[in-house]
């Protein structure tokens, strides 16, 4: 028996024991960290005190006040709001779109759109930043200008839709990917049938691939909720936060004010919070999606 349990742990712990050990070190060891910093007024010195749920009674509103938390609140929403539907959107007619293209332009489409998943980040944030430079050398103000049109201050007037975009096409690049591939599973016999029937290509969308992919939609919202509640290095690169508070989400935030005005202990405050709500959020999407149906076999057979 013993040798039986032996023979099975063995393996196991050599498959599962180096990507354990990164976790548990790159991930577990800095939360609690994180956590333990969270109960200290750690600052510029790295000295520090223990002084309880200061900084989270300072976050919630509790006797002195955050002036910011409510703005960076409502930023955080708007930016989810509106970054999730353009993303799961986008990348859903995106695939059916190019699925139904011949295959070569199809796949020719589908390369084109993947293509920001694979630039730098860096690279993706200035080329944004560049295009909606708010002066005659930026992109679209350029092309305004062939046509003698004024300069607009786009990041100045349009900062949170700038930065919504500039996420959300990354997301539907993955979500397209992903449609893509479960809309290949399904069997052509379904949509050959739903033509003879004289369904037009909106109908057969509607009626025979939408509902075929209603795990990969739901996996992708999840997948992309979660990023986009998390994000912020886009936006720090595009436009800082700015300009006055207009882009700065909860993740940023917490950055800046552990990393720029170096008040380690109420920054880490913050980012626990946001570790906190990733959990709840978590249990709720298994809990909503029903995990256990989500990785079982799916139902269309190739």
């Amino acid at each position: 028996m013993r040798r039986t349990i032996t023979s099975k742990v063995v393996p196991l712990a050599s498959f599962m024991g180096p990507s354990l050990s990164l976790i548990l070190l790159f991930y577990f060891v800095p939360v609690v960290l994180t956590l333990l910093i969270a109960f200290t007024d750690m600052g510029r010195t790295l000295q520090w005190h223990f002084i309880g749920l200061y900084n989270f009674a300072r976050l919630f509103g509790v006797g002195i006040r955050d002036p910011f938390i409510l703005k960076i609140i409502t930023n955080t929403l708007i930016y989810v709001a509106g970054a999730l539907p353009v993303t799961i959107l986008g990348g859903l007619l995106l695939s059916i779109l190019s699925m139904r293209m011949h295959r070569g332009a199809g796949l020719f489409f589908r390369t084109v759109f993947f293509i920001p998943r694979v630039i730098p980040p860096v690279v993706w944030g200035f080329l944004w930043a560049w295009s909606f430079e708010g002066t005659r050398y930026g992109l679209f103000n350029a092309i305004r200008g062939a046509w003698g049109l004024p300069v607009v201050y786009w990041l100045i007037r349009y900062p949170m839709l700038i930065v919504i975009l500039a996420n959300a096409f990354l997301g539907i690049s993955l979500a397209m990917l992903v449609f893509s591939s479960a809309i290949a599973s399904i069997p052509r016999d379904f949509t050959r049938a739903a033509e003879v029937d004289g369904a037009s290509e909106w109908q057969i969308a509607r009626y025979v691939i939408v509902p075929a992919l209603k795990w990969p939609i739901l996996t992708m919202t999840a997948w992309h909720l979660m990023s986009f509640i998390n994000s912020y290095v886009y936006i720090m690169l595009i436009t800082g936060g700015g300009p006055y508070y207009a882009t700065e989400v909860w993740g940023l935030y917490g950055y800046h004010v552990a990393f720029s005005q170096y008040r380690y202990g109420y920054g880490s405050s913050v980012m626990t919070v946001l570790v906190v709500v990733n959990m709840l959020l978590l249990v709720a999407l298994v809990k909503a999606f029903g995990m256990r149906r989500m990785l079982g076999r799916g139902k269309i057979e190739v």
